[in-house]
Protein backbone atom coordinates (compact mmCIF):
# COMPACT_ATOMS: atom_id res chain seq x y z
CA UNK A 1 0.00 0.00 0.00
CA UNK A 2 1.33 3.92 -1.25
CA UNK A 3 1.66 5.97 1.82
CA UNK A 4 -1.67 7.51 2.77
CA UNK A 5 -0.49 10.96 3.16
CA UNK A 6 -1.45 12.86 0.09
CA UNK A 7 -4.46 12.84 -2.35
CA UNK A 8 -7.43 13.99 -1.04
CA UNK A 9 -13.27 12.39 -2.32
CA UNK A 10 -14.55 15.51 -2.14
CA UNK A 11 -18.16 14.95 -1.23
CA UNK A 12 -19.37 18.09 -2.63
CA UNK A 13 -18.08 16.82 -6.50
CA UNK A 14 -19.57 13.39 -6.31
CA UNK A 15 -20.99 12.73 -9.74
CA UNK A 16 -20.57 9.05 -10.37
CA UNK A 17 -24.32 7.93 -10.29
CA UNK A 18 -25.13 10.74 -12.60
CA UNK A 19 -25.94 10.26 -16.01
CA UNK A 20 -23.39 13.72 -17.04
CA UNK A 21 -20.24 14.49 -18.21
CA UNK A 22 -17.60 13.53 -15.66
CA UNK A 23 -13.95 13.60 -15.11
CA UNK A 24 -12.14 12.29 -12.91
CA UNK A 25 -8.92 14.14 -11.57
CA UNK A 26 -6.48 13.28 -9.05
CA UNK A 27 -3.17 15.19 -8.03
CA UNK A 28 -1.10 15.58 -5.01
CA UNK A 29 -2.96 18.61 -3.12
CA UNK A 30 -0.04 18.66 -0.72
CA UNK A 31 1.44 21.14 -4.13
CA UNK A 32 -1.26 23.41 -4.48
CA UNK A 33 -4.09 25.36 -2.11
CA UNK A 34 -7.43 23.56 -3.30
CA UNK A 35 -8.86 26.63 -3.68
CA UNK A 36 -6.13 28.16 -6.18
CA UNK A 37 -5.67 24.53 -8.09
CA UNK A 38 -9.66 23.89 -8.12
CA UNK A 39 -10.91 27.46 -9.00
CA UNK A 40 -10.01 26.98 -12.97
CA UNK A 41 -11.93 23.84 -13.12
CA UNK A 42 -15.05 25.34 -11.63
CA UNK A 43 -14.98 27.68 -14.71
CA UNK A 44 -14.80 24.77 -17.07
CA UNK A 45 -18.00 22.68 -15.53
CA UNK A 46 -19.63 25.84 -16.41
CA UNK A 47 -18.39 26.41 -19.81
CA UNK A 48 -18.89 22.28 -20.67
CA UNK A 49 -21.58 20.77 -18.54
CA UNK A 50 -19.40 18.83 -16.88
CA UNK A 51 -18.61 17.36 -13.69
CA UNK A 52 -14.93 17.06 -11.91
CA UNK A 53 -14.57 14.30 -9.90
CA UNK A 54 -11.66 15.02 -7.27
CA UNK A 55 -9.70 12.23 -5.34
CA UNK A 56 -10.21 14.19 -2.14
CA UNK A 57 -9.83 11.21 0.27
CA UNK A 58 -6.67 9.48 1.96
CA UNK A 59 -6.40 5.82 0.31
CA UNK A 60 -5.76 3.85 3.87
CA UNK A 61 -8.21 1.14 3.28
CA UNK A 62 -10.23 -1.47 0.31
CA UNK A 63 -13.05 0.30 0.72
CA UNK A 64 -11.83 3.72 -0.40
CA UNK A 65 -9.62 2.30 -2.98
CA UNK A 66 -13.14 1.10 -4.53
CA UNK A 67 -14.73 3.82 -4.19
CA UNK A 68 -12.27 6.01 -6.05
CA UNK A 69 -12.21 3.11 -8.97
CA UNK A 70 -15.85 3.40 -9.37
CA UNK A 71 -15.44 7.01 -10.19
CA UNK A 72 -12.76 6.54 -12.56
CA UNK A 73 -14.95 3.63 -14.48
CA UNK A 74 -17.39 5.89 -14.30
CA UNK A 75 -15.35 9.30 -16.03
CA UNK A 76 -15.47 9.94 -19.88
CA UNK A 77 -11.58 10.36 -18.72
CA UNK A 78 -9.30 10.74 -16.45
CA UNK A 79 -6.42 13.79 -15.46
CA UNK A 80 -3.38 13.16 -13.52
CA UNK A 81 -1.47 15.45 -12.23
CA UNK A 82 1.50 13.58 -11.47
CA UNK A 83 3.53 16.73 -10.43
CA UNK A 84 5.64 15.87 -7.58
CA UNK A 85 4.96 12.23 -8.11
CA UNK A 86 2.55 11.34 -5.33
CA UNK A 87 1.93 7.89 -4.53
CA UNK A 88 -1.73 8.07 -4.46
CA UNK A 89 -2.06 9.59 -7.75
CA UNK A 90 0.58 7.08 -9.10
CA UNK A 91 -2.08 4.07 -7.64
CA UNK A 92 -5.12 5.56 -9.79
CA UNK A 93 -2.71 6.25 -12.91
CA UNK A 94 -1.92 2.77 -12.63
CA UNK A 95 -5.60 1.46 -12.06
CA UNK A 96 -6.60 3.53 -15.05
CA UNK A 97 -4.40 2.66 -18.02
CA UNK A 98 -5.13 -1.24 -15.80
CA UNK A 99 -8.84 -0.85 -17.53
CA UNK A 100 -8.10 0.96 -20.72
CA UNK A 101 -9.49 3.78 -19.64
CA UNK A 102 -9.10 7.41 -21.21
CA UNK A 103 -6.48 9.22 -19.25
CA UNK A 104 -3.97 12.19 -19.89
CA UNK A 105 -1.45 13.27 -17.62
CA UNK A 106 -0.32 16.80 -16.65
CA UNK A 107 2.67 17.61 -15.18
CA UNK A 108 4.90 20.71 -13.79
CA UNK A 109 8.17 20.35 -14.65
CA UNK A 110 9.75 22.81 -11.95
CA UNK A 111 7.85 20.22 -9.45
CA UNK A 112 8.78 16.87 -10.78
CA UNK A 113 12.26 16.03 -11.55
CA UNK A 114 12.39 13.81 -14.99
CA UNK A 115 14.42 11.05 -12.84
CA UNK A 116 11.34 9.83 -10.38
CA UNK A 117 8.92 9.21 -13.36
CA UNK A 118 8.93 5.70 -14.53
CA UNK A 119 10.65 5.23 -17.70
CA UNK A 120 7.76 3.76 -19.52
CA UNK A 121 5.76 7.12 -19.12
CA UNK A 122 8.37 9.90 -19.67
CA UNK A 123 7.62 9.61 -23.56
CA UNK A 124 4.37 9.94 -23.36
CA UNK A 125 2.57 12.99 -24.59
CA UNK A 126 1.76 14.91 -21.72
CA UNK A 127 -0.05 18.32 -20.36
CA UNK A 128 2.91 20.38 -19.34
CA UNK A 129 2.69 23.48 -17.48
CA UNK A 130 4.24 26.41 -15.70
CA UNK A 131 1.31 28.46 -13.78
CA UNK A 132 -2.25 27.68 -13.23
CA UNK A 133 -3.24 29.94 -16.24
CA UNK A 134 -1.56 28.18 -19.03
CA UNK A 135 -2.67 25.07 -17.41
CA UNK A 136 -6.40 26.49 -17.93
CA UNK A 137 -5.40 26.79 -21.61
CA UNK A 138 -4.19 23.45 -22.11
CA UNK A 139 -7.13 21.91 -20.38
CA UNK A 140 -9.64 24.11 -22.37
CA UNK A 141 -7.99 22.39 -25.50
CA UNK A 142 -8.79 19.14 -24.09
CA UNK A 143 -12.39 19.73 -23.14
CA UNK A 144 -13.06 21.11 -26.88
CA UNK A 145 -11.60 17.90 -27.58
CA UNK A 146 -13.74 15.48 -26.07
CA UNK A 147 -16.81 17.73 -25.47
CA UNK A 148 -16.90 20.18 -28.55
CA UNK A 149 -19.21 23.05 -27.95
CA UNK A 150 -22.50 23.31 -30.20
CA UNK A 151 -22.90 26.51 -31.35
CA UNK A 152 -26.46 27.68 -30.10
CA UNK A 153 -28.42 29.13 -33.06
CA UNK A 154 -29.56 32.57 -33.08
CA UNK A 155 -33.07 33.98 -32.70
CA UNK A 156 -33.24 34.48 -36.71
CA UNK A 157 -31.65 31.16 -37.58
CA UNK A 158 -33.91 29.65 -34.89
CA UNK A 159 -37.21 30.93 -36.83
CA UNK A 160 -36.13 29.81 -40.23
CA UNK A 161 -35.58 26.36 -38.81
CA UNK A 162 -39.01 26.28 -37.56
CA UNK A 163 -40.42 27.90 -40.37
CA UNK A 164 -39.41 25.24 -43.23
CA UNK A 165 -40.66 22.71 -40.55
CA UNK A 166 -44.19 24.75 -40.64
CA UNK A 167 -44.19 23.69 -44.18
CA UNK A 168 -42.94 20.55 -43.83
CA UNK A 169 -45.80 19.89 -41.57
CA UNK A 170 -48.54 21.61 -43.87
CA UNK A 171 -47.42 19.60 -47.51
CA UNK A 172 -47.76 16.35 -45.09
CA UNK A 173 -50.88 17.67 -42.72
CA UNK A 174 -52.84 20.06 -44.41
CA UNK A 175 -55.41 21.93 -42.40
CA UNK A 176 -53.20 21.64 -39.09
CA UNK A 177 -54.58 24.72 -36.40
CA UNK A 178 -52.26 26.44 -34.21
CA UNK A 179 -52.56 24.47 -31.14
CA UNK A 180 -51.80 21.60 -33.69
CA UNK A 181 -48.63 22.92 -34.81
CA UNK A 182 -47.99 23.81 -31.15
CA UNK A 183 -47.77 20.79 -30.07
CA UNK A 184 -46.19 18.86 -32.57
CA UNK A 185 -43.01 21.71 -32.80
CA UNK A 186 -42.83 21.44 -28.91
CA UNK A 187 -43.51 25.17 -28.57
CA UNK A 188 -46.17 27.54 -27.36
CA UNK A 189 -48.29 29.01 -29.48
CA UNK A 190 -47.23 32.84 -29.21
CA UNK A 191 -43.50 31.43 -30.45
CA UNK A 192 -45.66 29.71 -33.23
CA UNK A 193 -46.98 33.27 -34.09
CA UNK A 194 -43.57 34.46 -34.75
CA UNK A 195 -43.01 31.28 -37.06
CA UNK A 196 -45.97 32.04 -38.82
CA UNK A 197 -46.38 35.72 -39.35
CA UNK A 198 -43.59 36.49 -42.37
CA UNK A 199 -45.01 32.72 -43.77
CA UNK A 200 -48.38 34.62 -43.84
CA UNK A 201 -47.07 38.18 -44.92
CA UNK A 202 -44.72 36.20 -48.03
CA UNK A 203 -47.89 34.68 -49.20
CA UNK A 204 -46.61 31.12 -48.53
CA UNK A 205 -49.11 30.01 -45.79
CA UNK A 206 -52.90 30.63 -46.49
CA UNK A 207 -55.47 30.44 -43.12
CA UNK A 208 -59.08 29.75 -43.35
CA UNK A 209 -61.72 30.09 -40.42
CA UNK A 210 -61.91 31.88 -37.26
CA UNK A 211 -58.54 33.24 -35.82
CA UNK A 212 -59.33 30.57 -32.44
CA UNK A 213 -59.76 27.41 -34.84
CA UNK A 214 -58.03 28.53 -38.15
CA UNK A 215 -56.40 26.40 -40.12
CA UNK A 216 -53.21 26.67 -42.15
CA UNK A 217 -52.32 25.55 -46.01
CA UNK A 218 -49.56 25.84 -48.36
CA UNK A 219 -50.75 29.07 -50.32
CA UNK A 220 -48.87 26.13 -53.06
CA UNK A 221 -48.88 22.70 -52.41
CA UNK A 222 -47.64 21.83 -55.90
CA UNK A 223 -44.27 23.61 -55.01
CA UNK A 224 -41.48 21.13 -55.64
CA UNK A 225 -39.99 23.08 -52.36
CA UNK A 226 -41.89 21.36 -50.88
CA UNK A 227 -42.24 17.87 -52.43
CA UNK A 228 -45.72 17.34 -52.53
CA UNK A 229 -48.43 17.56 -55.14
CA UNK A 230 -52.26 17.59 -54.50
Amino acid sequence: MPETNDVAIDSSTQFATQKRRQVFVAYSYKLYPKNDYRKFYKELEKQYDVGFVFADEIISNMHIMRKIESYIRNSDFCIFDVSGWNPNVTLELGFAMAVNNKWYIALDPSKTEVKEVPSDLRGLDRIEYSSYTELQAKLTILMEQNYPKKPKPSIDEFLTSRRLEVLDLLAKSPGLTANSLSLLLSMSVGVLQLVLQPLLAEGKLTGKGKTRGRKYYLANPSTKEHGETH
